[in-house]
């Protein structure tokens, strides 16, 4: 019986082919529904807490060798905003006789748009800084008084003009 010249490779290579191909189909069969989404967060979630920051803010401040007891105070000059996205629909009619334009009306209608329920967020704001007061055990030595100005300045994004470091009485 003769073989056809053709087929050799399939004889040698097969399994690998059957592996191969197998593969592919795996890869480009349907998943479904996918994994779920992304559920927009709560909208407890998205507000600033200052008080928060501020706590957070005084205990990576004291980890600064020589800081010892930190406070702070910070002072916003605007707070957070939240956008959601929205559906605008805007209807336009003409009024007046004989087709002629005497007035226009137009009427618009916003719609916010829900995924789950829940509005979804286009964008997010933050707030803005206005200042910042350290109080510290170390703040009378000049190189944690200056490790401070510059931890805080580059956290909060105020110029080292708009933060003042003071010493702790004792």
């Amino acid at each position: 019986m003769k073989t056809i010249q053709g087929w050799a490779p399939l004889k040698k290579y097969g399994a690998l082919i059957l592996v191969v191909l197998t593969g592919l189909i795996l890869l480009m069969w349907p998943k479904g529904a996918g994994p779920p989404a992304a559920s927009p967060r709560n909208a407890e979630e998205l507000v600033f807490n200052l008080a928060e920051m501020e706590t957070q803010l005084a205990a990576i401040l004291s980890q600064i060798t020589g800081a010892g007891r930190v406070e702070v105070l910070l002072t916003l000059k605007s707070d957070m905003e939240v956008v959601v996205a929205a559906d605008t629909e805007t209807r336009v009619r003409r009024n007046g006789s004989s087709g002629t334009i005497d007035s226009w009306d137009d009427e618009t209608r916003v719609k916010t748009v829900l995924a789950g329920g829940n509005p979804i967020i286009s964008k997010r704001i933050y707030p803005q800084f206005q200042g910042a007061l350290i109080v510290c055990d170390g703040a009378s030595d000049a190189k944690v008084h200056t490790a401070i100005l510059d931890a805080v300045a580059s956290l909060t994004g105020l110029r080292t003009d708009s933060v003042t470091v003071a010493q702790r009485k004792k």
